[in-house]
């Protein structure tokens, strides 16, 4: 629920969707998503230049906090799936975020790749922060 006007992280639902079903992770930390552009810049003879911005794709993190084995297992069936040349389908991702005003948007990432970049720094009486980044073609608006 947002608070004072301000949307908090906890206003947000990610669900992950790969070519092996949902991904279910026990305690998902934080999720980033950007926007890449490329960026093209016109330089007429008067000297006024213009910029031109070209969507690419989007690209980010999902930081989660290890309390089973899923993201090891997830990435231990890619692995597998690759050196065996199975073709692995891409995912998506939906974000469903409670609005100030009490309405829900949801945003649809399409063509998800999943890297898993980190399995966690193992250590004495320390949790284990594992972490993924993704590259998606669009991000659309469900609702």
């Amino acid at each position: 629920m947002p608070q004072n006007g301000y949307t908090l992280g906890r206003d947000i639902a990610v669900d992950i969707v790969t070519a092996y079903g949902t991904l279910r992770i026990p305690q998902v930390i934080s999720f980033d998503a950007k926007p890449k552009v490329n960026s093209l810049e016109i330089t007429p003879l008067n000297g006024l230049t213009d910029e031109l911005l070209i969507p690419k794709n989007w690209g980010g993190t999902i930081e989660a906090e290890r309390q089973d084995a899923t993201l090891d297992a997830w990435w231990a069936q890619w692995e597998a799936d690759y050196y065996s040349g199975v073709n692995r389908a891409a995912g998506t991702i939906t974000e469903t975020i409670e609005e100030v005003n009490g309405s829900v948007s949801v945003w649809r990432y399409t063509n998800v790749q999943i890297h898993f970049t980190d399995p966690g720094k193992k250590s004495g009486d320390q949790t284990v922060r594992q972490s993924m980044t993704f590259t998606a073609q669009r991000r659309i608006r469900v609702s």
